[in-house]
């Protein structure tokens, strides 16, 4: 039987391709830190025999991987079991408040994910999974223990899942720890990277053992025509998917010369109703952590932009001289129905 510790090196080894493998200069950063914590996101100090959490992560909203049963966990968790070094759990009850607060926005990003959470206290029952959703406050217990994340058989471990799993992730637990020092919003130096890792657009997300709800994917569909064409104009080395700008994952950054332009794609059905769930987003991008380097905002959806959404466009690149746009992804056939 594998041992969690073989399996936190393979997944350390793989994430090295990750934006999450960065996590430990991150949090040197994040925390004002002399040097970094470790090489590693699961470093041995943090692995036991059952379960194992990112090191540094005992405060924090932490990266877990553990057994359950014949099952391997992984995802995020808050563990609110005091220690001699966190005898004060109230830090992890506003990181918790952090957390509802993103799921509120984005939580139909884990659409295909779970959570559950264990009432160690009372008598340490574990709860059903269900789908992603705000934190409860009767769950937040002394030693209770939340989950967001998935599973998979213990022997037949699919390591680049559990990879894209973790790394999606990673804007969850930006948002919470840099919200939470006291404001500090300076943002880790932004790296472009070129590539579109292609997602499916179907999926099983299975949150009962008799229950199982097919998600259909159209954002995935929208971004992968969005590079598709993007590539054929610009060439592959200058177009790439969920770069990471402060606490935020853009879904598509085009590369041009030392400027770049942000893509947020949303799936309504009006250019209208595109523009407004995204623009929120892009702004954020743009001006809240001061990214100099943008040169345009661009929310790209599936639908025809009519000619009072280009009047309204007009009136806010005017206005308020906002760089922004938009663009009709045409690459891709879509059955609304």
């Amino acid at each position: 039987m594998t041992s969690l510790f073989h399996i936190a090196n393979k997944i350390n080894e793989m994430l090295t391709e990750y934006e999450l493998g960065n996590l430990q200069e991150l949090r040197k950063n994040i925390h004002s830190l002399s040097r970094v914590p470790s090489k590693y996101v699961f470093d041995q100090r943090g692995v036991k025999k059952d379960w194992g959490a990112h090191f540094g992560g005992r405060a924090e909203l932490q990266f877990n991987i553990g057994f359950e049963n014949n099952s391997f966990r992984y995802g995020v968790a808050f563990s609110l079991r005091p220690s001699r070094d966190h005898p004060n759990l109230n830090a992890l009850i506003e990181k918790i408040n952090l957390f509802n607060e993103y799921i509120n926005e984005f939580g139909t990003e884990f659409y295909d994910l779970s959570m559950w959470h264990y009432d160690v206290e009372h008598d340490g029952s574990r709860s059903e999974d269900f789908q992603p959703t705000i934190i409860k406050s009767e769950w937040c217990k002394t030693n209770a223990f939340i989950f967001l994340g998935e599973k998979q058989n213990r022997e037949r471990i699919d390591y680049q899942r559990v990879c894209d799993v973790l790394d999606r992730l990673l804007p969850l637990y930006l948002h919470i720890e840099i919200a939470s020092k006291n404001g500090n919003t300076s943002t880790p130096s932004f790296v472009f990277k070129p590539g579109c890792r292609t997602k499916l657009s179907l999926t099983k997300a299975s949150y009962r053992k008799d229950q199982q709800i097919d998600v259909r994917l159209l954002h995935n569909d929208l971004q992968q025509a969005l590079y598709d064409e993007l590539v054929q104009v610009y060439g592959r080395d200058n177009v790439g998917t969920e770069n990471v700008i402060g606490c935020g994952r853009v879904d598509l950054t085009l590369q041009l010369g030392d400027k770049y332009r942000l893509y947020e794609i949303k799936t309504a059905f009006s250019a209208k109703s595109c523009i407004r769930q995204a623009i929120g987003q892009l702004l954020e991008y743009a001006y809240f952590y001061k990214a100099g380097f943008v040169e345009k905002l661009i929310v790209a959806g599936p639908v025809k932009c009519t000619s009072v959404e280009h009047s309204y466009l007009n009136e806010l690149q005017s206005k308020f001289n906002l760089p922004i746009e938009y663009y009709q992804i045409k690459g891709a056939c879509f059955d609304f129905d």
